[in-house]
């Protein structure tokens, strides 16, 4: 019987045919790797949001806003005299605030978050000149009902007591059950005894410590007419973040420091206004600070690490598949399929080593178990030691590509694209003399002999 000319070249066909549904295939216990690591990024998120529930969370630093209260002598239509007591509020004309945030690192279970420790420091100076802009004489102000209100976001996080240091003495800030439209929670504290006359030369001046626990972010919000901000601590990746950017900054191994500047200029608020001021409740946009944060999470990396998984598994077979062309082998698509499997469990293998070893060392391990595994079973159906370690240095160099992609957080996209392009470069280079018409044509013709 006689065997039609194109039946070699079809079983070629047939063959890539199989592999590429084979690769396809793999997508589906891929899909459910994926899925396991998407369940460990919501315990993550839960023992996160858990250890900034007792620790604390974001914190922003607004203000001080000082209250004044004030009378207002009136006449009724019947010409008899009463007092209207209203409120003025003022904010500082200077200041200046230091922060040195100690960042450690908490654990819920397996998982660690990095929480900080701020102690912030302040000088405040108030200038009355744009209270006497609004026609209010010191003598309608009851200065010993005078208040400073400093807000904070977590107030439950701070870890002592805040102090304000006015004319030598020392007073405590206490929680307050009312405050100002668009700040968040606020301390109060009565400067009555401090303050119950009018400063000789108008202005005042004080200073407050401020001793807080948080996690994620510091930020200040300074209402101040000329504000200037410095943030030092020993977190060495910190990303800075809110409408100002840091006038200075730098970020060393050990960690950074950063400062900033701001004016009025663009402030939503006054410099004093009476009563609430409608636009209170925008104000908190003006925030500035850092976020200290993990440069790239672990389940980030093992995540974007199955987006290559068909390239690897694909390359791979595209390996076993010229091995079988040059070597005038053949290969049983349940034996790519095992070596594609093998290729699947290193990222199974990743994700459970990375929990408690690290993404570094797992990698290493997952990757030598891995091409351990498949250079055994290569060495039996490739027929030979030589060819298995041809396959074991191609294995090598997959997941070394794979590793200094997945470490080039900025030029990711970028090196995974060039490498890609050289490696299709190079099979079309080492294939261009293959003849596909031709593959299996010696073992057809020793089958017509037969």
């Amino acid at each position: 019987m006689r065997i039609p000319i194109n039946t070699a070249s079809r079983s070629a066909s047939v063959k890539a045919t199989i592999i590429a549904i084979l690769t396809l295939a793999l997508l589906i216990p891929l899909q459910m790797i994926k899925s396991i690591v998407f369940d460990r990024q919501d315990n993550e998120s839960i023992a996160v949001a858990g250890i900034q529930n007792s620790w604390g969370g974001e914190q922003t630093v607004s203000g001080p806003v000082l209250k004044l209260p004030y009378r207002v002598e009136n006449t009724t239509v019947y010409g008899l005299s009463y007092a209207d007591e209203k409120v003025v509020y003022l904010l500082a004309k200077e200041l200046r605030a230091h922060a040195d945030v100690v960042i450690e690192e908490r654990y819920r279970g397996m998982h660690k978050v990095p929480v900080f420790n701020a102690a912030v420091t302040a000088s405040v100076q108030f200038d009355f000149t744009a209270v006497d802009a609004l026609g209010i004489a010191d003598e309608q102000i009851l200065w010993s009902g005078a208040e400073v209100y400093l807000g904070i976001s977590d107030p439950m996080a701070i870890s002592e007591i805040p102090r304000l240091v006015a004319n030598g003495a020392e007073v405590e800030f206490t929680a307050s059950s009312e405050g100002i439209d668009g700040l968040p929670s606020e301390l109060r504290m009565s400067l009555g005894q401090q303050f119950d006359k009018p400063p000789a030369d108008g202005e005042l001046e004080f200073d407050f410590l401020l001793n807080l626990n948080g996690s994620g972010s510091l930020s200040f919000l300074p209402l101040a007419d000329h504000a200037a901000v410095t943030m030092s601590g020993d977190w060495n990746s910190p990303s800075f973040t809110g409408r100002r950017l840091p006038a200075h900054r730098e970020v060393r191994e050990d960690g950074f420091d950063a400062s900033w500047t701001s004016t009025r200029i663009g402030r939503e608020l006054p410099s004093a206004w009476i009563e609430r001021h409608e636009q209170t409740p925008s104000i908190g946009r003006g925030a500035f600070g850092a976020r200290f944060i993990q440069p790239v999470g672990l389940y980030q990396v093992i995540e974007r690490s199955t987006k290559y998984a068909v390239l690897i598994i694909g390359l791979t077979f595209i390996a076993y598949f010229l091995m079988e062309v040059v070597c005038n082998l053949r290969l049983h698509p349940l034996q790519y399929l095992q070596v594609g499997l093998a290729n699947t469990l290193f990222y199974l293998l990743l994700l459970s080593l990375s929990e408690h070893l690290g993404f570094d060392a797992a990698y290493a391990l997952s990757g030598s178990a891995s091409t351990a595994l498949i250079a055994g079973y290569s060495a039996a159906i490739l027929r030979g030691r030589s060819r298995a370690m041809m396959m074991v240095a191609v294995l090598l160099a997959l997941y070394a590509f794979l590793y200094l992609t997945l470490k080039a957080e900025n030029v990711a996209l970028l090196a995974g694209s060039v490498g890609l392009w050289f490696v299709l470069a190079l099979v079309m280079y080492l294939t261009r003399g293959i003849d596909w018409y031709g593959v299996g044509s010696g073992d057809q013709q020793q089958a017509d002999a037969n």
